[in-house]
């Protein structure tokens, strides 16, 4: 068994946290060595202070806090920086991917320098669970990226994506994206390395209290033509 390295961003995330880390704990028991890297990003709330009493009960839950908003692909980046593990990956604080689903994903790392979860690999517009709206925002948008960037994927957003330590190390830090736009970066910076990503489909279960909110399409617009025009 692979040793681990979850980096989980978290922006208000009280009334969730507890049950991922529960959860997640749980599901890195039998691997070889891990580590939970919570980064609270500008929050606001409770999250602070809860993570802070599960990493005094276990020491492998750590804690980055930032006072400023840093973006969710800002908190994402600060962990991936002081990731120590083999395998060095990300999942959003919101628990909602199968854990059979995960740990399939972590075993095609074994073929691959990297693995990402998607909810659209091998499916119909129909078969996603969904609002419609949201999905036909996905469509849009992941047509955006493989006209721009040539990123075969069906899902660049989906979050749960693991790489070796190679591929992180490999990669340059500093990041146009900071938001939710920031995994197409990511992946955009690992093609250019040449390094081989695997898509597996991953299902996942509805979760409440989504932090994403159609404010930061605008946004994820500007950006994503800022990294094409300067990236």
């Amino acid at each position: 068994m692979p040793n681990l390295s979850f980096v989980i961003p978290a922006y208000n995330e009280e009334k969730r946290i507890s049950k991922t880390l529960d959860n997640y704990t749980k599901f890195l028991n039998p691997y070889k060595d891990y580590e939970i890297i919570v980064v609270c990003n500008g929050c606001t709330d409770n999250t602070v202070s809860i993570v802070k009493s599960f990493s005094e009960k276990n020491k492998k839950i750590k804690l980055l806090e930032f006072r400023e908003k840093i973006g969710k692909g800002g908190a994402v980046i600060e962990g991936l920086k002081v990731a120590k593990k083999d395998i060095i990956g990300f999942v959003d604080a919101d628990d909602a991917f199968e854990l059979n689903g995960l740990k399939n994903l972590i075993k095609e790392i074994d073929s691959y320098d990297g693995a990402i979860a998607s909810k659209w690999k091998g499916k119909k517009f129909s078969e996603v669970s969904e609002p419609f709206l949201r999905k036909l925002f996905s469509r849009g948008w992941n047509l955006l990226i493989r006209t721009l960037f040539g990123l075969k994927f069906k899902d660049t957003q989906s979050g749960a994506k693991f790489f070796k330590k190679k591929v992180i190390s490999a990669i340059d830090k500093n990041f146009i994206c900071n938001g939710f736009e920031f995994d197409v970066e990511l992946l955009w910076k690992i093609k250019k390395k040449r390094f081989r990503i695997k898509e597996v489909y991953v299902p996942t279960k509805h979760t409440k209290y989504s932090t994403f909110s159609n404010k930061y399409i605008f946004i994820m617009f500007k950006n994503i033509l800022k990294l094409r025009l300067y990236g």
